[in-house]
């Protein structure tokens, strides 16, 4: 069985140097904290989670919050960068009300977790007191640039000549986000912001919603890559074109949504949970974060144009009939 003094002699350090790097102490530096990491996932060692440990206040295990688990490559992100560094992860889906007032109302993290990753959530005043009761570093990745990813799809297709957009929300997504699409000059109406469950079931029932309406606009940009997904796929089935007859753009680079030619606004989500916990790790060395500090910037979004968005070649007032 390897020991830490096996690790330390490949690593040529100390064996007190081995213990601090793999429990994230101060006094080490970066590039040898990492170089200590690698020898021992190579050498599968690690270092045991006793009772010495514990008394001296270290769980090594950190929670992670996600109101959205469609955010794989966040989630990944994080997760990959914690369990490098040694953490056990928690994870709570707080995706419905009622999921997110129990965690709210007792936040058991204080006692089992030495700090908090939450991505994609945007805590209200009350839960980020809450949060701040739990005795713990918190650093958060607030779902922010929506209206970002809304301006950049928007404009893309006023390029190609739309001017009649639908918007289709996840159900925990701010309906003011269609404010954007009014900013950019595009006709808002008010049967034309919709919401859905994200998933591709979902999205394939918004093109009933909007077909509800009276009219089919010529482009939808959806939140959910799974709902844009499933009104793709919809489009497609009822002999619709895409995207001679209606332009679909996602908000996110979902996997399936990529496979089949989704245009998409990305934005280095797996980059972002790596920052996070970065930033996180930063504060349990004991260097002076603010326990609410955002990542590090992220970097900036970006559209990927496919082939499911192009010119309008028709009027909302002219909707594409189905093929019988």
């Amino acid at each position: 069985m390897t020991s830490m003094s096996d690790v330390a002699k490949a690593a040529g350090v100390s064996a007190a140097t081995v213990s601090r790097a793999l429990r994230g102490e101060p006094g080490v530096s970066e590039a040898t904290r990492e170089h200590v990491a690698e020898v021992a996932k190579r050498m599968r060692y690690a270092i045991a989670r006793d009772a010495s440990s514990l008394a001296g206040g270290r769980r090594y295990a950190v929670a992670v919050l996600t109101a959205d688990v469609g955010r794989g490559d966040l989630l990944a992100g994080a997760e990959a960068a914690l369990r490098e560094a040694g953490y056990d992860v928690l994870l709570y889906v707080l995706n419905d009300a009622a999921a997110r007032a129990r965690f709210f109302e007792q936040v058991p993290t204080g006692r089992r977790v030495d700090g908090v990753l939450a991505l994609a959530i945007r805590p209200t005043e009350a839960e980020r007191a809450a949060l701040d009761g739990a005795g713990v570093p918190v650093v958060l990745v607030e779902d922010g640039d929506l209206g970002e990813a809304v301006a950049l799809a928007a404009r893309h297709l006023i390029g190609h000549g739309h001017r009649e957009v639908a918007l289709v929300l996840a159900e925990d997504v701010d309906e003011s986000l269609d404010e954007v699409l009014a900013a950019e000059g595009l006709v808002v109406r008010p049967e034309w912001t919709v919401w859905s469950s994200p998933t591709v079931a979902g999205g394939e029932q918004v093109v009933d919603a909007l077909l509800d309406g009276g009219t089919l606009p010529t482009a939808v940009i959806s939140s959910s890559g799974e709902v844009a997904l499933g009104v793709f796929l919809r489009l497609r089935r009822d002999g619709r074109e895409v995207p001679s007859d209606v332009s679909v753009v996602s908000l996110e680079g979902a996997e399936l949504a990529r496979a089949v030619g989704i245009t998409a606004v990305e934005g280095a989500w797996r980059e972002r949970g790596e920052h996070a916990t970065a930033a996180l790790l930063t504060a349990l060395r004991g260097h002076d974060v603010h326990p609410h500090a955002e990542a590090i910037a992220p970097p900036s979004a970006q559209l990927v144009v496919r082939g499911s968005s192009g010119p309008a070649l028709r009027s909302s007032a002219n909707p594409p009939t189905a093929a019988p």
